[in-house]
């Protein structure tokens, strides 16, 4: 069984009864509510291994003493998640459970069971857990429709903050679609479409539900913006999202997202500007890849993308977001601006570009279209990157779409990127030169 929407009623006025709400207190909603949430702590165990000075390295040689032993350490990490099938699935965020070689699920009334990870996507920061013995007793969530969500609405957040146990934190919807980049702290998830609230959310609540005032999740806390910076300013996974991914690792262990094949910016006044052209927020078209579905469907660089399905795109970030949902296969309908002129085009996403792909420093990359690397004058070298990993050390330097050019001066192929790979781990040093959109940059590792 995947997970389902219920039907979601109309938001009721102002003033009127709202079911498990009483006049002066939310007790019953909570009391109804608070069996479905659960405390998540997972286990993974680390090997380090002594790193020896020379002159230590020679004296334990000499006098022939034993080679220091690797010592095995226990990171622990502690956050929430509510149970969406009585059969024992369990939502919460991929940062709670990565990399986990122990799992226990301890439930509203204490009782505890091991658990295993069936699948996570850290670009959505979702992961879903199953109980290895579910009791027949489980309660189940209500999942909501969290694009009905309406900024100034009543949530209810309940998770487990600093260990101190089960809590429940009051506020409102705040925003609606924030993109905060960036300014996560431990966590950077590559597709962002966030519901802001003011109710109180700390460490520990990360995987916790999400409530409206009619006992339906409707997000999945996950994310703070530093506590010494700012104060009650939570962030939400749409739970309309985290159902598309979840339904996917419960079918396949996996997310499987469209190929678009056009790589873009935040379109800004300044831009604008140059180009000569009226300014409307939107994602700035850099470049296409031939043959790409973006380019099947007409789109150009210098276009500006506007709307994709219905949904405003703000910025390139926002674009990613939008995209991601949809799956290989899947027709998206796309509005864009063209020299002022607002125009449509339907986009048939295609499957994962995976054919010859090589994930490298948590890099994917695929080889460039020969066509294309012989246009750019590199004799059949040069890669691009597919999808880079938030967690891994090159977030934040490459981008989807870079294309690699050169590695200290000449024309790079995959097996040069593995073998720089090893080279970086020894200490030495390399210079890469990048194409992103249209300009080109040098990039010293």
């Amino acid at each position: 069984m995947l997970l389902s929407a219920t039907t979601s009623r109309a938001v009721p006025p102002p003033g009127a009864a709202v079911a498990g709400v009483e006049p002066g207190s939310v007790a019953p909603l909570v009391d109804r509510v608070k069996g479905e949430v659960v405390t998540i702590q997972s286990t993974k165990f680390i090997r380090r291994f002594a790193v020896e000075d020379p002159w230590t390295q020679m004296l334990r040689q000499q006098f022939g003493l034993p080679a220091p032993r690797a010592t095995r350490e226990k990171q622990e990490a502690l956050g929430s998640g509510f149970i969406v099938d009585r059969g024992g699935i369990i939502l919460t965020n991929n940062h709670v459970v990565a990399g986990a070689d122990e799992v226990v699920v301890k439930l509203a009334d204490n009782r505890r069971f091991s658990a295993r990870v069936l699948g996570s996507d850290p670009p959505t920061d979702v992961a879903v857990v199953k109980l290895d013995h579910p009791p027949a007793d489980l309660p189940a969530v209500t999942l909501g429709d969290s694009d009905r969500v309406r900024v100034g609405d009543y949530v209810l957040a309940i998770g487990n903050p600093l260990g101190l146990g089960q809590t429940v934190t009051m506020g409102i919807v705040s925003a609606k679609n924030r993109v905060i980049g960036g300014r996560l702290g431990d966590t950077d998830p590559r597709y962002e479409d966030f519901i802001q609230t003011d109710a109180a959310i700390n460490q520990g609540n990360s995987g916790g539900p999400l409530f409206n005032f009619r006992g339906e999740v409707i997000g999945i806390n996950s994310a703070i913006i530093n506590p010494g910076v700012a104060m009650n300013v939570g962030f939400a996974i749409p739970i309309n999202l985290a159902r598309q991914v979840a339904d996917q690792i419960r079918r396949s262990g996996h997310v499987a997202r469209g190929y678009f094949g056009a790589s873009t910016r935040d379109f800004t006044p300044e831009r604008a500007d140059r180009m000569h052209v009226p300014f409307v927020a939107g994602a700035l078209v850099d470049g296409v890849t031939r043959g790409s579905p973006a380019a099947v469907a007409g789109l150009e660089p210098g276009d500006v993308i506007v709307e994709v399905g219905g949904k405003p795109i703000e910025g390139y970030r926002r674009l990613l977001s939008v995209v991601g949902l949809y799956r290989p296969g899947e027709k998206m309908k796309v509005a864009f601006v063209r020299h002022g002129q607002r125009a449509e085009a339907v986009v048939t996403l295609a499957g994962p570009r995976d054919a010859g792909a090589t994930t490298v420093l948590g890099v994917e990359l695929q080889p460039l279209d020969p066509r294309d690397s012989a246009s750019l004058g590199l004799g059949g070298g040069g890669l691009v990157v597919t999808s880079v990993d938030p967690r891994g050390p090159a977030s934040g330097v490459l981008e989807e779409g870079d294309i690699l050019l050169a590695l200290d001066g000449k024309p790079i192929t995959l097996a040069h990127f593995k073998a720089l790979a090893a080279r970086l781990a020894n200490g030495a040093r390399a210079t890469l030169i990048i194409q992103r959109g249209r300009e080109r940059f040098v990039l010293r590792l």
